[in-house]
């Protein structure tokens, strides 16, 4: 039986000027890779370099809305495979070693979980895209080399230019957003500075 009130659960991103890689440095959706992914994420600003470190956020309703009526009709009868085996395998971004955090890496029995490539968002009603380049790996029933040619037509589609907007962080700074509709992205263009954020996610459902 589900909790009344949603779960948190908080986690510290934190990159040290010696740090290499950032966290999050690339288009995703919190945690599309369990059966039911976040609902939404909050994160706040404790610590933020002099320069860079924005983040940026895509709008997954236009990504949707602007494909064609043929386009839309293929994608709405297919599931994509989600997973973290591969942004958290031990070679994987998210799980590299960085100088203040420890993050679990996925090894080989890290599940699957298949979810609509279109999602209806249960609240708006409103249909977005639910692919991402972090985690999902391929079409449900297809092979990865089938399924590649189009999920790249669909990343490149759904972080366009035109679908995103870029908040400047500054010190005390909260964001909420909605995963179910949004794609996001941490810029690492702050190197030799540190970026210290706090994270929560709310539990969400299975999409639909």
């Amino acid at each position: 039986m589900k909790p009344s009130t949603p779960f948190i659960r908080p986690f510290s991103i934190i990159k040290e000027p010696s740090d290499r890689l950032n966290f999050g440095g690339g288009w995703h959706s919190d945690m599309s890779f369990l059966e039911e992914p976040a609902l939404g994420s909050v994160l706040y600003a404790r610590e933020i370099p002099a320069f860079g470190g924005d983040t940026l956020w895509a709008n997954q309703y236009l990504a949707y809305e602007t494909l064609s009526d043929g386009m839309k009709e293929m994608l709405g009868r297919l599931k994509a495979v989600h997973t973290a085996k591969g942004e958290y395998s031990e070679r994987g971004p998210s799980a590299q070693k960085r100088g203040s955090m420890e993050v679990k890496t996925a090894g080989d029995d890290a599940p699957s979980y298949e979810h609509p490539v279109v999602r209806t968002h249960p609240e708006t009603g409103r249909k977005a895209l639910y692919v991402n380049p972090a985690f999902t790996k391929k079409f449900a029933g297809m092979t990865r080399r089938e399924s590649l040619p189009l999920l790249r037509f669909l990343f490149d589609h759904c972080t366009q230019e035109g679908f995103t907007c870029r908040f400047r962080w500054t010190p005390d700074a909260l964001a909420f957003w909605d995963n179910r509709c949004t794609q996001h992205f941490a810029l690492n263009d702050y190197q030799g500075h540190r970026r210290h954020m706090e994270r929560v996610t709310v539990n969400g459902d299975r999409p639909f």
